[in-house]
């Protein structure tokens, strides 16, 4: 039974992949953001000043990718590097009053979109869309939370 939801979650998986860009397009688009420096920006305005380390936890993949996004992002002046004064190894990455401004642009732009998307559907979809991010959200969520979980226990 398993393996028809995998399968089944694949292919949804996959046609949301497809669909999302064309409804929703990046909010980066009238900047030289790319996708994943907008994420980094409102995940760091979100939590605060944060290490280069828990942002590598946060942001799976290679720590050189990492450590160039933060560096385009400090060099267009959307986040600020400093040495933590009691462990100068340590980096903190913050973001700038510039970067907070950017985020809320983004939010302005993605929530004209989500607008567009929205006013296509009848108010019956509209909820049931809503709902079902929602429930997606969640559910992913907690399924994040449970495979941290289990890599802390290896």
């Amino acid at each position: 039974m398993i393996e028809q939801r995998l399968n089944h979650l694949s292919a949804l998986m996959d046609q949301m992949a497809l669909v999302m860009p064309r409804l929703m397009r990046s909010s980066c688009d009238e900047t030289d953001l790319t996708p994943h420096q907008g994420i980094l920006l409102r995940a760091l305005e979100e939590r605060g000043p944060t290490s280069l380390t828990e942002l590598r936890q946060s942001f799976p993949g290679a720590q050189s990718t990492l450590s160039e996004l933060v560096g385009r992002l400090a060099r267009l002046g959307f986040v600020q590097k400093k040495p933590l004064p009691a462990d100068r190894r340590t980096v903190m990455v913050a973001i700038t009053a510039r970067g907070r401004a950017m985020v809320e642009q983004q939010r302005k732009v993605m929530r004209e979109r989500h607008r567009n998307v929205l006013e296509k559907l009848s108010s019956e979809d509209q909820d049931r869309i809503v709902q079902a991010m929602e429930t997606v959200a969640e559910l992913f969520g907690r399924a994040a939370a449970a495979v941290q979980n289990a890599e802390k226990e290896e």
